[in-house]
Formats: structure tokens, sequence, C-alpha cells
């Protein structure tokens, strides 16, 4: 069940990045990649460069969104009828498009056409133009972005680049310590005049520029053998490659995972199966996805595969579910740990602190992959500050109430199961929630009360008592003597000493004086129980004792207000 779990984050995460490029990459993957260029500028209307920016994007990603983008807004802007060349070679930017327009149509030959076959240097001949454009394509497919909104749509092309007349930069790769550019150049044609092609000296490096930005042989022998379509923008040959290399790494991972597995459950650590899910999911996720970086730099593949390879989203992602496996693991542990010392209140506080913790990892775990995908987090929380305080303001008593019942955790004046009085009234606690917390009265019914209104409360804790007090007063009628009076305390005073249930001190019996109704004897003493009916038990028999004494000694008690007798009359 564990590695369908595993396989089905994995499945769900693949799918949430090729969506989110995807929805904009859908038709100018031909010709997206992830290097840098030597200068960015944005491109007037009227077709020449105005200034460079010194920002580029914040991630692979949104670079290779941002150069679709620009080809579908180029495709969408151009008129036919501006163009005299068929091919649409007027302009350096047209020309560009075109050759992406010839390879998605898979006419090699035609592509040919946007490349400067002149002057080759020996070794290469203009007859193998169609060989040259599918790897000039393959090269800058996987190492060049171009955003083609920032070429140059003017017939004279970009004047302001530093450069001949003749020439734009198309890019810029760098083969170990050299800078190579790639050119544009506009040349005679018979036809219309000029034209813009791929410049013969960038034609010329083709080959050996091939041998290091390429496909590999691997790629190269699964191209031939697979067909040509794309899956969610991806060649199936590309999926093979991205499933073997997932194949491999984790091949590697699980005999690591299952030894750490066996290390632990020989262990006597108490929290094991908690650690074996963690290692199962999340450590076994996080490792593949490292030994996926060592593969990357070996992965001929296109821009769209290697984002997703090599994306810090899926990294963002272990990141965050091993941070939750072990929020989950110190919850338990703290858990049992409290438990053990009795202190059973806090493990009621654990979980919606624990709760909380989770929900803060995930969010920033989102900012996170929000501000890899090229957002500012600060713009997004700006955001979600304006809509807290709508949200703070209409669940104002809601915020009360937890901060109540954090109070109420923390302080702790009350504990489930206690008997407590509280606004007059006296009843037993039965649950602290989130909200309110439940009593159950006397007579059985039961309160619920706001936490924010209850932790404000004068809150009497009785089960917190250590010993109940025993108080009576004892009225003698004025016929009885002085010696029977000393007798009496005497008695009295001695039954509850030899008590086991009577407190030592404070413990008094005494003749308190001469009442309206009688002589009074004051009897208090402390009964060593938080049992309320045992209490009442106890305090039953210590009466019983007394009216006995009483009883004994010849005396008589004498109610509160005596009887009146009935008129003569």
């Amino acid at each position: 069940m564990g590695q369908v779990r595993l396989l089905s984050v994995i499945f769900l995460c693949f799918l949430s990045q090729l969506l989110l490029t995807q929805s904009v990459l859908a038709q100018p993957s031909t010709l997206t990649g992830v290097a840098a260029q030597a200068t960015e500028s944005s491109a007037a209307d009227g077709g020449k460069s105005e200034e460079t920016h010194d920002a580029k994007p914040k991630s692979k990603e949104l670079e290779v969104i941002k150069a679709a983008v620009s080809y579908e807004d180029a495709v969408l802007a151009q008129d036919d009828d501006e163009f005299q060349d068929v091919l649409h070679r007027d302009t350096p930017r047209g020309a560009m498009i075109g050759f992406v327009e010839a390879l998605k149509e898979e006419d090699f030959d035609k592509a040919a056409e946007f490349l400067d076959l002149r002057y080759l240097p020996r070794g290469m001949s203009a007859a193998n133009g169609p060989e040259y454009a599918v790897k000039l394509s393959s090269i800058i497919q996987r190492h060049i972005w171009i955003n083609f909104q920032e070429l140059s749509n003017d017939p004279q092309g970009s004047l302001d680049d530093d450069l001949s007349s003749y020439r734009d930069l198309l890019g810029q790769l760098q083969l170990h310590e050299e800078h190579i550019n790639l050119y544009l150049q506009r040349v005679p044609d018979k036809k219309v005049g000029k034209v813009w092609k791929v410049s013969n000296a960038t034609v010329a490096q083709i080959p050996k520029l091939y041998e290091h930005f390429g496909y590999s042989p691997l790629a190269e022998w699964l191209i031939p053998k697979t067909p040509n379509v794309r899956i969610l923008g991806i060649y199936i040959w590309e999926w093979i490659v991205i499933i073997g290399y997932f194949a491999v790494a984790f091949s590697i991972v699980i005999p690591l995972i299952w030894l750490a597995k066996k290390l632990v459950v020989r262990s006597s650590y108490h929290l094991s199966e908690e650690l074996l899910a963690v290692l199962s999911g999340p450590v076994r996720f996080m490792m593949a996805l490292l030994l996926m970086k060592v593969f990357v730099p070996y992965a001929t593949l296109s821009a769209l595969a290697l984002a997703l390879i090599s994306s810090a989203g899926l990294l963002i992602l272990a990141t965050v579910w091993l941070v939750l496996g072990i929020i989950s693991m110190v919850q338990l542990s703290l858990q049992k740990r409290w438990l053990e010392n009795g202190n059973t209140q806090s493990t009621h506080l654990l979980r919606p602190l624990s709760n909380m913790v989770r929900v803060l990892v995930i969010g920033v775990g989102i900012l996170m992959w929000f501000k890899h995908l090229g957002f500012d987090p600060s713009t997004i929380l700006a955001g979600l500050g304006i809509g807290g305080i709508a949200i703070a303001l209409a669940a104002k008593q809601s915020i009360e109430n937890f901060i109540g019942t954090i109070t109420l955790y923390s302080a702790a004046p009350v504990k489930v199961g206690d008997v407590c009085s509280f606004g007059g009234r006296r009843g037993t606690v039965e649950e602290i929630g989130l909200r309110s917390t439940r009593i159950r009265t006397l007579d059985r019914s039961v309160i619920y009360i706001p936490n924010a209104r209850f932790s404000e409360m004068e809150l009497e804790n009785i089960s917190e008592r250590e010993k109940i007090r025993f108080k009576t007063d004892i009225r003698l009628h004025y016929s009885t003597t002085p010696a029977q009076l000393k007798a009496i305390n005497a008695e009295i005073l001695e039954s509850l000493e030899q008590h086991e249930m009577v407190a030592e001190s404070p413990l008094r019996v005494r003749f308190k004086g001469f009442g309206e109704h009688g002589l009074e004897i004051n009897v208090l003493a402390y009964i060593t129980t938080k049992s309320f009916p045992e209490y009442q038990g106890i305090a039953e028999e210590i009466n019983f004792d007394i009216m006995e004494t009483v009883q004994k000694h010849n005396a008589r008690l004498v109610p509160v207000a005596p009887t009146i007798a009935p008129s003569a009359n």
C-alpha cells in the first residue's frame, strides 16, 4: 500500500508540473531550451530592440514558458502580406519562425533553405543541409531559449547591437572556456534580393557543436525506434529515458532503505513504526530525486523533459513531505512522554498545535514553489494579507475562541474530568474543544460555553482540593451541665482524632458560646479525600458518632428554631 501511495504522489507531482508548462507550450516546444542567452532585449513594434534587461527568468520552467509565449505571439502577429519571400525570410524573426515551422512539419529539405550553405569548410557539403538543420534544431532545442519577440522584425535587422549591419545574434553557447555565438545573416537571394538565414559561420560549427551539445548515442538509438509522438509535450523516447532514470535511481535507493529499515526494526527505538514510515516515503523519494540530479547532466532531453526531472518543485515536495513526517514523529514522541508523566492536559493541545505547524509548513512549501516558478512571494502574501483581514473580521469570534482554547490548555485552570464552579453553577468538564467547552451539570444537563468567555470566568476547580472541609455547629439544651459539656467535647475530639480519614490538622472541637437557641459547640475537621461521594459517607459516619455521644451523656440537641407551643386558648 505504501508503494502505491509513493507512486501516486510522484505521478501527481509530475502531472502538475507538466500541465503548468504544457498549457502554454503545446505548439512551440520544438525550439525552446534552458541555457542562457548572451543578451536580453525587448522587441519594439517597429522591429528594433530598444534596451537590454539585466533580469532573467528566475527558473528554467519560466524560461521555457517565456520563449513559448513569445513564439506564439510572434506567429499570431505575422501578416503574410508583409513578406516578399515565400518562406518569410525577409526579417530575422520571420526566418526563425519559418525554420521552426519547417521542423514541425518534418520538412527538413525546407528547413535547409533557412541555412546559409555557401562557402562551407572542407568536409561539409550543401547537399547535407537537411542533416545540418536537424542537428541545429537539437542543439537549439536543448541549450538555447529564444524569445522570438526580441528578434528583430525589420528587414534591416537590429542596427544597435554592435554587430555588422548584415548580422543579428541568435544565441550563445559556452564550450569549455570558449563562447560560441550563433548568428543570423542577411544574404543575397535571386528572387527578392536579400533574405535572412542562419549564417554559414554558424553552420560550419554545427558538427563540432553537435558532438558536445547534441543527443547522446542512447537518444539517437531510441529516436528512430519510437513513434514521433508527443505525450503532454514530451516525446515517447524521452518518457522512456525518464522512466528508465527513475527505475535506476529507485533500484539504488531501495536496497539502502531496506538496510536502514532492518536496523530500525532491530533497535529498541520507541517510534520505530513512525520512523519506518518516514524512511519508506519521503526519505526514499528524496534520495531518488538527488540521484536523478546526478543523472541530469547525462540526459540529452528536450527543455520540457529536463525541466521536469531537474525541477526544484519535486525537491520542494519531498522536503515538505519529510518535514511533515518529522512533525508526526515529534508529536507522537511528546504525546507518549507526557502521558507517561501524567500530563494528559498538554496532550489535548498537542494535536491542534501540530496541525497548525503542518499547515504552516505546507504554506511555506507552496510559496517556495511559486518563487521557483518565478513569481514574487511578497505579492502573493500581500494579496493574502488583504484577504486575511476580511477573513479575520468575519471570523473574529472563532479566533477569540481559539485563543481562549490555547489559554485553557496552557494555563490549565480546569482539566477534562474536573468538577468546577463557574458563574454560580457547578459541573464536570467533559471536553475542551477548539471552539467551546462542554460541561455536564449536577442535574445531568449539558452546557456548552465558548472558550473565549469560559477562559475569562472566575473558575473554582473543586477537583483540585486535596481534602474536603467538615464543619458543623452542635446546639445543646441549656439544661446541659458544664461536666456534660466537657465530656461531650472531649469524646467528639477523641473520636475524630482516631478516625483514619480525618486529617490531624487543623482539627478542633470548641464550646463556641451561648447561642440564642442553646449552647453551641463548633466542630471543624478535614476529610482526606478528593471524592465528594466518599466525603459524604464519612461525614454521615461522623454525624452519627456525634449523636451517639450526645445521647450517651444524657444531653439533648435543640433545633435552630425552637418549636412554638400552642396557645392555651
